[in-house]
């Protein structure tokens, strides 16, 4: 008979010091000892501008959370750095033009050749060990056969656990963002449905540093998840990849929040692992007894103690640490903190060990500044390694005690917030680029997104000079990339006449004696009458322009006698104001609307037989600021009329209505009140409405905010100088700026930097414009317009790259 035992290795293999049993539940899976694992993902604040008292709040808040566990629990944090795609794929945008194509790819040379970008996952891990009698029993369990009757005392445990973990979700949840990592399911492309856990797919990452996603096995997990080869020793390695671990040993002598935030910004690939294990009232007490007793002891020498000797000199370092000592173990007996614990481990993975050295040793340098004692693990760094791993408390327990406040500080509770990386707009195609990419702190790109969910409205605030029409001209543009995307902005200054020019769009100087008009007249506001809705809008437009001219309302009688002359002129030929004019037979409203036709200031610009001022290019800008020196009485007429245009030209396709310097305008009370309804119906037309203006007085008196701030979540803020000052400051503290963020606005690098604020986070970003761009975008002062004017009149097609060459900015490697 064959002997099988020369092929029997007693040996231990990876699994076998893995503790994952198998998955119990939705995201929860039992380990081999009888502990149970339940895992989140959390998306931590940007606190790269809170305020210490902010701060403050956020770790005396986690440090609630988390005192309220004990004896038997243990966490483990992780800030996983992870390189992300530095700029959106080529085939994922829509650009279409040439000089917006070239545009972008210049932005994502840019960005590419900056190297690798990192972002940070973060997720928190919680494993419990139940009352001895019931781990008993749930290992029995494990190892027992189904149906057997003796399952209750695990059932029991799964029960404590949830309501544990809900308990935290509650105190937790909205501070942290947390996101539980439970079952979801995925087609394998063949019609079947296959299970995962989020919970399994992070337990392999944290072994392998890959990310993955695994069908769940129908037995352990130690042996799916650890199949792979594992080498020990100084430099261990598992599969193709070598592990260096880098170890935090000694601390400073105060913490404050956000310590170590410096690791949550490296640039590399790193898991930073901070795992806590609890202890209770009762055993912290005695530790910390224990710490006390120690220190009393060396408060007098050995022999002044046997002798007895009372005046024997004092070791004050001593006497105040004994001090320390009884705060400690007060604390601990009030139940205000929990002690436990604390080993935080840096993890690299990578196939050649020189590389993980090199940056293991940049760990150790910039912790180093941090006032933390680091070092490089060799002869423990399997153990280093084995105890970052969720539900392995045991390998590599450091021994001082720490309590869940001075944890808090010392966790990544803060993350740059580097915006979404697709477009969040449900109504836009399935993972869209991001509007645009620009820089921020560190190596973490950020991806700027105007909408929040389907709500993409914009404030933007800023004085003159501050870089507001450079930030308008780059969103309009970038904004080109999504598919059959309609751009439409009301400029002042004509800024944007080369972006719009350059990009083959179309661009309108809406002024009764401009360059544009003539005899005939430009648009024709009742010229469209097919339905009911469209008689309401006229009705309601012809009854916006006698109460302009009348300084009075429309009386029942008056508004009947506009429905029915509207009627007449839906079957009519002609539908000019003129032709309205002549048909209403109320005489009041007769001669306020006279001032809209031809023989007096505002029927060249409105009393046209058909629209001549509006186009059908994707990207149209109207150069509005002659019009806004006209008055009321013409620029609501008028603006009323183009923004239905607009509306009606919108399809659902993705679009963008631009309104600089729009105070003037939104001002008014004929604005205002439709305000708030007319942005929900242009958020239901997939439209973001970006409102921009200078003026922050304006702003101040116009009685909107309250309505704009409810509908506009996105707000950048451009460069104030003057921002601290009073008055101003009292104007971005409404906007819910604090002390540190109103500085940052005054000290950003005008037409450079640009400060977003949301409800999912803050950064200070810089554009990062190349010089491709810049030639367009940067022109806005008189003689560069001029230039443009003349080049685009001379040559409609060529004009933009002739403008590059005279602009000295070489192109050649942007064309298609």
């Amino acid at each position: 008979m064959l002997s099988l035992k020369p092929y029997r290795d007693t040996a231990k293999g990876l699994p076998d010091i893995l503790n994952w049993g198998f998955v119990v539940d939705d995201g929860i899976v039992v380990n081999k000892d009888g502990s149970l694992l339940m895992g989140y993902e959390y998306s931590p604040p940007d606190m790269f501008a809170a305020s210490p008292e902010e701060y403050n709040d956020l770790t005396a808040r986690v440090n609630r959370a988390l005192s309220r566990f004990g004896a038997g629990w243990a966490v483990w944090i992780d800030a996983i750095r992870e390189p992300v795609e530095s700029y959106p794929p080529r085939d994922a945008s829509h650009f279409p033009d040439q000089i917006s194509r070239m545009i972008d790819r210049e932005r994502e040379r840019q960005f590419r050749s900056q190297g690798t970008f990192y972002d940070t996952r973060h997720t928190i891990v919680f494993q419990w060990m139940p009352a001895s009698k019931i781990g008993r029993r749930l290992q029995k369990f494990m190892y027992s056969n189904a149906g057997e009757d003796d399952r209750a005392p695990g059932d029991l445990a799964l029960m404590q656990f949830k309501r544990a973990m809900s308990q935290f979700e509650d105190a937790a949840g909205q501070v942290l963002g947390l996101a539980r990592l439970g079952r979801y399911e995925v087609d394998d492309g063949y019609g079947r449905v296959q299970r995962r856990d989020g919970l399994v797919d992070h337990l392999y990452s944290t072994l392998t540093g890959e990310p993955a996603s695994l069908n769940l096995p129908g037995f352990y997990l130690d042996a799916v998840i650890g199949g792979r080869d594992f080498w020990t020793g100084e430099t261990p390695k598992l599969g193709e990849n070598y592990i260096c671990s880098v170890a935090l040993e000694g601390f400073p002598a105060e913490s404050h929040p956000g310590i170590l935030d410096l690791l949550d910004g490296l640039p590399m690939s790193t898991r930073w692992s901070s795992r806590f294990i609890f202890l209770d009232a009762r055993e912290a007490t005695s530790e910390l007894e224990k710490y006390r007793k120690r220190w009393a002891f060396k408060i007098r020498d050995f022999k002044a103690q046997l002798l007895k000797i009372q005046n024997a000199p004092v070791n004050e370092d001593a006497v105040q640490m004994a001090a320390e000592t009884s705060r400690a173990r007060g604390h601990a007996e009030g139940g205000l903190v929990t002690y436990g614990y604390y080993t935080p481990v840096i993890v690299m993975t990578g196939p050649r060990w020189d590389d993980l050295e090199e940056q293991a040793r940049l760990v150790v340098r910039e912790v180093g500044r941090l006032g933390f004692a680091a070092r490089i693990e060799a002869a423990n760094a399997v153990e280093a390694w084995h105890g970052t791993l969720p539900g392995h408390a045991y390998p590599n327990v450091r021994r001082p005690l720490i309590h869940t406040l001075n944890l808090a500080d010392l966790l990544p509770l803060s993350s740059v917030w580097a915006g979404k990386p697709f477009a969040p707009c449900p109504f836009y195609p399935a993972e869209s680029p991001p509007l645009l990419y620009a820089a921020t702190g560190g190596t973490t790109p950020f991806r700027l997104n105007l909408h929040v969910d389907d709500l993409g409205h914009t404030l933007i605030f800023g004085p003159t000079g501050a870089g507001k029409s450079v930030l308008l001209a780059t969103v309009a543009i970038q904004f080109l990339r999504y598919p059959e995307a309609t751009v439409v902005a009301f400029d002042k200054g004509r800024s944007m006449l080369a972006t719009v020019l350059a990009a083959g769009g179309q661009h309108f100087e809406i002024n009764p004696n401009g360059d544009d008009g003539g005899a005939s007249g430009m648009l024709c506001p009742l010229g469209d009458l097919s339905s009911e809705a469209d008689i309401a809008w006229a009705s309601e437009w012809v009854e916006t322009c006698y109460r302009l001219q009348s300084n009075a309302a429309c009386t029942p009688a008056q508004r009947n006698e506009i429905i029915r002359a509207l009627n007449l002129l839906r079957d009519a030929g002609s539908r000019s104001v003129t032709d309205f004019v002549t048909t209403v037979q109320d005489a009041d409203v007769r001669d306020a609307l006279k001032f809209y036709t031809l023989t007096h200031p505002m029927g060249p610009l409105l009393d046209g037989q058909a629209d001549q001022l509006y186009g059908s290019a994707q990207f149209q800008v109207f150069e509005i600021g002659d019009l806004m020196e006209m008055g009321e009485r013409a620029v609501i007429p008028t603006l009323l009329y183009l923004f239905r245009l607009f509306e009606k030209g919108l399809r659902g396709q993705p679009a963008l209505l631009v309104l600089d310097e729009a105070w003037v305008m939104l001002g008014h009370p004929v604005f205002r009140e439709k305000l708030r309804d007319w942005l929900k119906t242009l958020r239901k037309a997939n439209c973001a409405v970006v409102i921009a203006t200078q003026s922050l007085s304006d702003a101040q008196r116009s009685g909107m905010m309250d309505v704009l701030r409810e509908s506009c979540p996105r707000v950048i803020l451009l460069p104030n100088p003057e921002a601290a000052k009073d008055g101003i400051m009292e104007f971005y503290s409404q906007l819910g700026l604090n002390e540190t963020e109103i500085q940052l606005v005054r000290q950003a690098e005008r037409k450079r930097e640009y400060y977003v604020t949301g409800p999912e986070g803050r950064r200070l970003i810089d554009l990062a414009l190349g010089p491709v761009a810049r030639a367009f975008v940067t022109v806005s002062d008189k003689p560069s317009v001029e230039a443009v004017k003349a080049l685009a009149a001379r040559d409609r097609e060529g004009w933009a790259l002739h403008w590059l060459r005279q602009e000295g900015v070489r192109y050649d490697e942007y064309l298609d």
